[in-house]
């Protein structure tokens, strides 16, 4: 596969493991989420086990150290989810929500909202 800039090898292997996560575990199950107009709140959970949610957060913090790109692809992959509920629920939570903190949160903010925020 050829890499075009700014991808990486490493953003790659996220997008794969990223991709395989949808697949198995968000899509398969959206229609009905859809329909129920709801998604469980276990999938936080999963996703902050596997280190989704942390992607683009510093490492101290229990993120995972990746730099915007590393954002857009889990962005990318979770369009693919077939649920734009879904899809926006863990956006907000990861992109809209904690970002703010981050920024301009005190350590004690952040330790209280982000290191949790990660897990789930």
């Amino acid at each position: 596969m050829t890499l075009i800039p700014p991808f990486t090898e490493e953003h790659e292997a996220l997008r794969e493991s990223l991709r395989s996560f949808v697949e198995r575990e968000i899509r398969p199950h959206a229609p009905a989420w859809e329909a129920a107009e709801e998604f469980p709140r276990e999938l936080f959970n999963r996703m902050g086990e596997l280190g989704f949610l942390g992607i683009s957060y510093p490492e101290e913090l229990g993120g995972q150290g990746g730099d915007s790109v590393h954002a857009a692809v889990f962005a990318e992959e979770m369009a693919r989810c077939g649920s734009g509920g879904v899809s926006a629920g863990i956006g907000g939570h990861v992109g809209i929500a904690m970002p703010p903190i981050l920024k301009f949160g005190t350590d004690d903010q952040k330790q209280r909202w982000i290191v949790p925020g990660l897990k789930w």
